[in-house]
């Protein structure tokens, strides 16, 4: 048995801590995941024009396909508009804010909104 033991000690006790690191690195990420939650910010089109979407450990958590708090039901004129808006709310919502945005901080923004008589949008109420 010491003979065995002096053949092979070394590398039994090497695998025994690569093991224990191992389980030790698996329960820290477990550990980081449930007090860590990824949040990403990523434009869709959509029929309308373009929207975003807000994920939340690769779940959706906001989908806005519609420019938020204008009468209709008008997608964003461009990738990089709602990508903006998309970023303000995904900010307020990193700051544990409320996210939300309204028509007077999209026009400081300089995003085009539609106008509510507009015949060049789609409007499915029309």
């Amino acid at each position: 048995m010491a003979a065995f033991f002096r053949k092979w000690g070394l590398a039994l006790l090497m695998i025994a801590v690569i093991i224990v690191c191992v389980l030790i690195g698996l329960q820290r990420r477990r550990q980081f995941k449930k007090s860590n939650v990824l949040v990403e910010l990523k434009a869709i089109q959509t029929k309308r024009g373009w929207g975003y979407d807000i994920m939340t450990d690769g779940h959706p958590y906001i989908h806005q396909d519609v420019i938020p708090d204008i009468k209709g039901q008008y997608g964003f004129a461009s990738k990089e508009d709602a990508l903006a808006v998309g970023q303000v709310v995904y900010d307020r919502l990193v700051k544990n804010q409320i996210p939300m945005i309204n028509t007077e901080e999209m026009k400081k923004m300089g995003i085009h909104l539609p106008d509510a008589d507009s015949s060049n949008h789609s409007n499915p109420k029309k």
